[in-house]
């Protein structure tokens, strides 16, 4: 029997004493490292914020194959702070859905993915596009998709 099931026990059955004995019985309290349910979320923002994770990837991909002789002037690239993403990302996290354990490890996934695009434009830049490929196709396409993974679960509820 683990922890959280001694002290469910421990709650119930002063529960079950103090309401025989007539007394009342002290709230209890959240467990520290129990898992608190996700509060609700607007679907339209996690679709907003899914959209924005998207086209990121859609400008970083551009950025990849920009030849830099080509052009005067390219846009830069957002990083995860100011990307669409990253700000959404900031302002949940003042909400109290910002504190869930999804939340921070989608946080935590995002400027791992943000971290990793920057690696891989900069092998690029360097013509090394032999490392640029392997960063791509491995650690920056499983964050990638880790990111559109917890958005989703999230958007699930």
């Amino acid at each position: 029997m683990n922890l959280q099931q001694l002290l469910d026990r421990l709650f119930r059955s002063r529960a079950r004493s103090s309401s025989s004995a007539g007394a009342r019985t002290a709230p209890t309290r959240p467990i520290p490292g129990a898992e608190l349910p996700l509060p609700k979320l607007d679907r339209l923002d996690l679709q907003a914020a899914i959209i924005h994770h998207l086209e990121w990837c859609v400008l970083f991909n551009e950025h990849l194959s920009f030849d830099p002789t080509q052009a005067q002037h390219h846009a830069p690239l957002p990083d995860a702070g100011n990307s669409e993403l990253g700000k959404w990302l900031s302002a949940m996290a003042q909400r109290p859905a910002g504190q869930h354990a999804h939340f921070i490890e989608l946080q935590g996934e995002h400027q791992r993915f943000h971290e990793l695009a920057r690696q891989a434009l900069e092998h690029a830049r360097n013509q090394r596009m032999d490392l640029a490929s392997t960063l791509l196709n491995t650690e920056f396409e499983r964050s990638r998709a880790r990111v559109l993974d917890l958005l989703r679960q999230l958007q699930k509820g």
